[in-house]
């Protein structure tokens, strides 16, 4: 044993102590794993949370398309059934022609397809529930009461040109619709 820095046996009890003492040190001062545990836990329930988020979202999501579908072919059904019940009624002649209008300026890009389509339909089904309307108020009325299903032409006379006299139109009433079946 004589290539051992330490000779004596005292030498060898203060090396044990010296290494009892590190160990000690080491065991107070250490997390002992604890601190990378936290951490694993917090980042394990932070993406639990994540996908909690993610899955109601989505729970969401799908409902809404489930309604919207629902609600689209209703829509669809009413308008239909609109379309059916309106009857086919000459169209009025036209009395005067309709002054030129200048083309509309371009509308700003950024409505998507789907909102026109909506705009639409929901105009649509508007002008049909008015129809709709307007033939269930003339059903409930005397049929000494019932109205023409076209209006009364308007009589517009040209403005006078500073040049030349002006022509006078005539126009002719039309033949009433019978709009009784």
């Amino acid at each position: 044993m004589h290539d051992l820095p330490f000779e004596t046996v005292t030498q060898f009890v203060a090396l044990g102590f010296t290494l009892i003492a590190g160990w000690f040190l080491g065991l107070a001062s250490s997390s002992g794993g604890r601190k990378w545990r936290e951490r694993y836990y917090d980042e394990e329930m932070s993406n639990a949370g994540y996908r909690d988020r993610a899955e109601t979202d989505l729970r969401d999501a799908a409902q809404r398309i489930r309604n919207l579908e629902t609600e689209n072919a209703r829509l669809r059904a009413e308008v239909d059934a609109a379309r059916e019940a309106v009857p086919v009624v000459a169209p009025a002649p036209v009395v005067a022609p309709a002054p030129v209008v200048a083309p509309a300026p371009a509308q700003p890009e950024g409505h998507s397809t789907a909102t026109v389509a909506g705009a639409a339909l929901a105009g649509a089904v508007a002008g049909a529930a008015i129809t709709h309307a307007a033939e269930q108020h003339d059903e409930h009325r005397p049929a000494a009461e019932a109205q023409p299903a076209y209006a009364e032409p308007v009589q517009v006379a040209p403005e006078p040109v500073p040049a030349e006299p002006a022509a006078e139109v005539h126009h002719e009433a039309p033949a009433p619709v019978d709009t009784q079946h």
